[in-house]
């Protein structure tokens, strides 16, 4: 019996190759599409895969999206209350999304596999927290808006912005999504991108998880450029999860770091 086993939720968008080696349980997540709202989980997914776990894990460690976003920690709260043996369930609040939930989850299943502690492995993530940045370079903010992610004001000054050829910087700070800054020197998404991280990797060692929608060439670049020219480790480059990816539309690209 291994000593903790894993949970997130599909939100963390991390590639099925991770997910593989890692032994990462998933919980999906719906989108009813006709009202363009996000449907957590109902309790009994997470039930299922506590019960799967149950005999093969001494602990359950469960990390979700930003509760400040979603319902799904709460789902995951009701899901433990109702197992027979919550005590073995601990759960963690990443109040981050996408590629800076699966930043998360990857250092949590680094730390298991050092056969270290729940206790310290929760001690280490919130550290982790107070490190981790979150950038989303987003073609329009519909999508947020309409799903109540983005206020209707924030669409309209990121709109008036745009058109005067200022790219906004969207993240996850404390859970919420905000303006993170802007872009007024280039039109060039792949350079603003990069110089954005260049500036911070003259600082300090960093490790980056990137996501992305229907620009899988524009990503692999990114990558590629970030690893050769910065000598920055890139954890995952992976396509974003139906649900986000419906939320958020094309052309965009989620990226997240973290201090290593």
């Amino acid at each position: 019996m291994k000593k903790i086993g894993l949970i997130s939720d599909e939100i963390s968008s991390l590639p099925p190759e991770l997910i593989k080696k890692f032994k990462i349980e998933v919980v999906p997540v719906k989108m009813n599409f006709s009202e363009q709202k996000t449907s957590s989980p109902p309790p009994g997914d997470f039930l299922k895969v506590y019960q799967k776990l149950k005999n093969s894990a001494e602990k359950i460690l469960v990390i979700t999206v930003s509760r400040k976003l979603s319902g799904v920690f709460n789902s995951a709260l009701l899901a433990k209350k109702l197992f027979e043996e919550n005590w073995k369930i601990f759960l963690f609040d990443s109040e981050s999304a996408a590629a800076g939930e699966g930043l998360i989850v990857i250092k949590a299943c680094e730390l298991i596999e050092q056969e270290k502690e729940i206790e310290e492995i929760l001690k280490e993530l919130e550290n982790l927290k107070k490190e981790l940045t979150v950038f989303a370079f987003l073609k329009t903010l519909s999508g947020p808006t309409k799903t109540g992610r983005i206020l209707l004001w924030q669409k309209i000054v990121f709109d008036i912005l745009k058109s005067l050829g200022i790219t906004p910087y969207i993240g996850i700070k404390e859970g919420k999504i905000k303006f993170l800054g802007f872009n007024t020197w280039t039109k060039n998404p792949l350079n603003a991108i990069f110089n954005q991280l260049k500036q911070i990797a003259k600082k300090r060692k960093i490790r980056v998880g990137i996501n992305y929608t229907d620009n899988f060439e524009f990503a692999m670049k990114l990558k590629e450029k970030i690893e050769k020219e910065l000598k920055v480790e890139v954890a995952f480059c992976s396509r974003l999860s139906e649900i986000v990816e419906k939320i958020i539309g094309p052309e965009s690209l989620i990226l997240a770091y973290h201090t290593s």
